[in-house]
């Protein structure tokens, strides 16, 4: 998957290109889950705390261009 990412010239390359994600309960209490997708059909699923889920969230809410 790496070879074909595109980035601009000095910057580190991804390491996972991801297609889609969704976020959905745990069946652990205080976790949340985080599915990834990529492109080939798999799917990861990642279990994390709820403060971690909230801190991606943050992070990424700060980090995307903002599409208002």
């Amino acid at each position: 998957m790496l070879d074909k990412s595109s980035k601009a010239p000095g910057s580190a390359p991804p390491a996972l290109e991801v297609l889609a994600a969704g976020v959905s309960a745990s069946d652990t209490e205080g976790n949340v889950r985080v599915q990834l997708m990529f492109p080939n059909g798999a799917v990861l699923p990642v279990e994390m705390s709820a403060d971690a889920g909230a801190a991606l969230s943050k992070g990424l809410d700060e980090e995307l261009p903002d599409k208002k």
